[in-house]
């Protein structure tokens, strides 16, 4: 599973709200099904996973957090600005 690179930054002000919605739903569901997949493999495969498949699920696992994480930063970020706006 190979994570599309996104970048840091989006114009998220420039965005309407039904626009921000839809970029949310992109930027949450890979992340969101990387998580789900990666624990249902440690939790639930009933084979041994190597040293090397835990790192790579930890890895991948990790990488999804950091992408989570942007992205709320982003939607803060837009929250905040949108507040200001309407003052």
């Amino acid at each position: 599973m190979s994570e599309q690179p996104r970048p840091d930054t989006q114009h998220w002000d420039q965005l309407t709200p039904d626009q921000v919605i839809e970029l949310l739903v992109y930027e949450l569901y890979s992340p969101v099904s990387i998580i789900g997949s990666q624990l249902k493999r440690l939790t639930e495969d009933e084979d041994p996973l190597s040293e090397d498949d835990y790192d790579a699920s930890f890895e991948q696992m990790h990488n999804a957090v950091r992408q989570l994480s942007k992205t709320v930063v982003h939607l803060k970020r837009y929250s905040e600005q949108r507040k200001r706006a309407q003052e």
